[in-house]
């Protein structure tokens, strides 16, 4: 069984983020200079890896062309690195409890994709940071528990 990572942006301007960036200013953190936000699935396969990263992309309930883009991570690789010189931390935010159920049956017995085993859903939340990598990771954390989850219902990770 191999993973594939399906993250999918806005083409458009992301309101949600540009939010959520103004209210991290507000809060005092000088040092987050940009803020970005993706839907993210991961898919748990049997199967070609390419074939289904081709498919999965262009699935339109996932990855709505007019408005979406979107960048598929197969297992091993590295996250897509933006060149900037900005320090970049990497945080994901999924429901607690959330194994995609829904969205799973739709993909496996509406669309016909039966080699996803099993699937995972959330936010993906690149922070870029004018600072040492330390010290954006710290920001990183308090930015996570002041606004971008809810430890009630969601769980955080910091990549």
């Amino acid at each position: 069984m191999s993973s594939i990572e399906l993250f999918v942006g806005f083409k458009i301007p992301d309101t949600t983020a540009i939010t959520a960036f103004h209210t991290i200013e507000k809060l005092g953190y000088s040092e987050l200079k940009k803020l970005k936000r993706e839907i993210y699935y991961k898919f748990y396969i049997t199967g070609n890896a390419d074939k289904f990263s081709k498919k999965i992309a262009k699935t339109d309930i996932l990855v709505n062309a007019n408005k979406n883009n979107y960048r598929v991570k197969k297992e091993g690789e590295q996250i897509n690195r933006e060149s900037e010189d900005l320090e970049k931390i990497h945080i994901l935010v999924k429901d607690i409890g959330d194994s995609g159920v829904g969205i799973l049956k739709t993909l496996r017995e509406r669309l016909g994709l039966k080699e996803i085993n099993k699937m995972e859903k959330g936010i993906f939340w690149t922070l870029f940071f004018d600072c040492g990598r330390e010290r954006a990771g710290e920001i990183a954390g308090e930015i996570s528990k002041k606004l971008l989850y809810n430890e009630n219902y969601q769980e955080c990770r910091i990549l």
